[in-house]
Formats: structure tokens, C-alpha cells, sequence
């Protein structure tokens, strides 16, 4: 825990360090004078969450993968046209959880669980652009590490018609690798983006799926 803050905590120091250059530089950090290339952006489009199990303690519960509505905000530098970086904060939305035991069947259910899932993350990645005789439409790739926060809420779990245990509420926190791409159209300082990106990640309840955003956003070049 005490690394992960750390890191954290070097990588916002690094941004500001930065943003602070550019305004020595400048004089004003939303001047039209921008060498580090700073912008910033949000999106909005599909998650893809799926769990494949419930519990820790055995294979017991399944459910197919879920698709909520989720956004992400961004901030990022591009120094040089081939290659930046970017923070981000992606928010994959609410899902409901529900499941049967994958030893009922459909005349004889030996179990359910019921719920809901609300899963978020930050992230901070290198973005390499990849050059194009059209100037303004670029595919990008995007490496790095990314934390989730996942919050969930059992309302019950029936098994053979009776509650084994009470609704509870319980987070947890993973990390992983930080990964995706996509393609961007410049209109001047605008930029259309749409991407697909993944956090590579377990969780220390169950297991599951690697969490994803589809969006489409807009950035803005300062």
C-alpha cells in the first residue's frame, strides 16, 4: 500500500512540476504558448465488466459479463508529436450482479446471489502517436498502470430457498497494467478521440474479468 501511494504521489508531483515550467516559461499557464503540449479532455461510452465468480472460496456463483454506461476525465502532455503522457480518471459505471450456482439447473436452483457493482479507476500511461501523411488523424497507443477502486452491495444469497447470510456491502482495491489505443481527429486545438482501453488487474474477493472502457471524447490543447 505504502508503494502504491508513493508512486502515486511521484507521479502527481512530476505533473505539477511540469505545469509549473510551463508557466515560468509563459508567464500564464492558458497562454497561447504551450511547449509541453498540455491538454486536457473527458469521454463518454460502453464499460465491460464481467465477474466470473462470487466467492473465494469456491466456483459456486457465475454470471455473464455486464455493459453500463461509463465516462473518464483526462489530463495530459505531449511534448513532442510522437510520444506523451496522460493521468486519468475512468469511472465504468453501475452494474447490477446476479447469478445461479452453476450446479442448478433451470427445474432445480440450488442458489442465487443479488446485487450491485460500481467500479472506478485512475491511471497515469505513456502515449506514443503513430505519424500519418494526414496531419490530423492519428492512431495512438497508450501503456501504464492503473488502480481500481470497486465498490459492491449484496442485497441476498438464497440457496435452496434460504438466505445463508444477510445483505453486506464491501470495496476492494486492485491494480495492474494500464493498456489501450485508438484514433484522434484534430480540428485545430479540438480533438475528436475514440478509444478502447483495459486494466489488467485481480481481485482480492473472487476473481474477475478485466475491467474496459469504449468512449468517445473530446481534448482540448491549451
Amino acid at each position: 500500500m505504502a508503494m502504491r501511494t508513493t508512486g502515486w504521489l511521484a507521479a502527481f508531483t512530476l505533473i505539477g512540476s511540469l505545469f509549473s515550467l510551463n508557466t515560468l516559461a509563459d508567464g500564464a499557464l492558458f497562454g497561447l504558448f504551450n511547449p509541453l503540449g498540455l491538454y486536457i479532455g473527458a469521454g463518454v461510452g460502453q464499460s465491460n465488466i464481467g465477474y466470473t465468480q462470487f466467492d473465494d472460496t469456491g466456483d459456486s456463483f457465475r454470471h455473464r459479463g455486464s455493459e453500463p454506461l461509463g465516462w473518464n476525465a483526462v489530463i495530459g502532455l505531449r511534448p513532442i508529436p510522437f510520444l506523451g503522457a496522460e493521468a486519468e480518471y475512468i469511472d465504468f459505471g453501475n452494474t447490477s450482479l446476479g447469478g445461479r450456482s452453476i450446479y442448478s439447473t433451470t427445474s432445480d436452483p440450488q442458489g442465487a446471489l443479488f446485487g450491485e457493482n460500481h467500479d472506478r479507476a485512475a491511471t497515469v500511461s505513456a502515449v506514443g502517436y503513430l505519424p500519418l501523411p494526414i496531419p490530423w488523424m492519428e492512431p495512438f497507443a497508450k501503456l501504464g498502470w492503473g488502480e481500481i477502486w470497486d465498490h459492491q452491495h449484496y442485497e441476498a444469497a438464497v440457496v435452496n430457498g434460504a438466505a445463508i447470510f444477510p445483505p453486506f456491502t464491501q470495496s476492494t482495491h486492485s491494480n495492474g497494467v494500464a493498456y489501450g489505443g485508438g484514433i484522434q481527429f484534430h480540428f485545430s486545438q479540438l480533438a475528436v478521440r475514440v478509444q478502447y482501453e483495459v486494466i489488467s488487474s485481480s481481485r482480492s474477493f473472487g476473481e474477475r474479468d478485466d475491467p474496459g472502457l469504449l468512449s468517445v471524447g473530446l481534448n482540448w490543447t491549451f
